[in-house]
C-alpha cells in the first residue's frame, strides 16, 4: 500500500474515531440523563402514592372516630330510653331525642360508606341495622301502643348491639393497623 494512502486511511480512521467518540459520549450522557430522569419520576410517583395513602389513612381514621362515637351515642340514647320505659318513667320528648340521634348516625354512616373498608362496612352495617330496629321497637312502648316485642326482648337486642359495637370498634382498629386484640369481646370484658 502506498504510504500516502496509508496516511489518508489512518487520518480518516482517526477523524472518524474522534467523531464517533463524541457521538458515543453524547449518547452515553443522554442515556445516563434518561435513567436519572426515570428514577426521579419513579421516586416522585412513589412519594405521591405514599402521600395519598397517608391522606386516605387519616381520612379513614377521622371517619372511624366520628362513626364509632355516633354509634355509641345512639346505643346510649336507646339504652337510656329502654331503662326509662322499663322503670315506667317514660318522659315526653325522649322519642324526639332518639330520632335526632338516629338521623345524625344515618348521616355519619352515609359518609362512612364512602371511606371505610369492606370488612368494617359489613360489621358496621349489621350494628346500624340492629340499632335502627331497636329504635323502631321502642316507639310503641313509649306511646303505650301494642308492641311487636317485649321490653325484655328489646333488652336482649341492646345487649347484642353492645357486643356489635365492640366488634365494629375492633374491626376499625385492625383496619387501621393499631390493634391485634380479638374482634369479638372476651367474656366479661366491659359488657353492659
Amino acid at each position: 500500500m502506498d504510504p500516502s494512502l496509508t496516511a489518508l486511511v489512518v487520518a480518516v480512521v482517526g477523524v472518524a474515531g474522534t467523531l464517533m467518540s463524541g457521538v458515543m459520549a453524547h449518547r452515553g450522557a443522554l442515556r445516563a440523563k434518561t435513567v436519572e430522569l426515570d428514577r426521579a419520576e419513579r421516586l416522585r410517583r412513589e412519594e405521591l402514592l405514599a402521600d395519598e395513602r397517608r391522606e386516605a389513612l387519616a381520612a379513614r381514621r377521622a371517619t372511624y372516630a366520628v362513626f364509632n362515637q355516633r354509634l355509641r351515642q345512639f346505643h346510649s340514647v336507646l339504652s337510656k330510653d329502654y331503662f326509662a320505659l322499663a322503670a315506667g318513667e317514660a318522659r315526653p320528648g325522649q322519642g324526639r331525642e332518639r330520632e335526632e340521634t338516629r338521623q345524625v348516625l344515618r348521616d355519619v354512616y352515609a359518609e362512612a360508606q364512602m371511606v371505610v373498608s369492606d370488612a368494617v362496612l359489613s360489621v358496621a352495617g349489621g350494628v346500624v341495622h340492629q340499632l335502627h330496629r331497636i329504635h323502631a321497637l321502642l316507639g310503641p312502648h313509649e306511646r303505650g301502643d301494642t308492641a311487636e316485642e317485649s321490653l325484655d326482648d328489646i333488652r336482649e337486642r341492646l345487649e347484642r348491639a353492645s357486643e356489635g359495637l365492640y366488634e365494629v370498634r375492633q374491626t376499625m382498629r385492625r383496619d387501621l393497623g393499631v390493634s391485634a386484640l380479638p374482634v369479638h369481646r372476651p367474656d366479661g370484658y366491659g359488657a353492659t
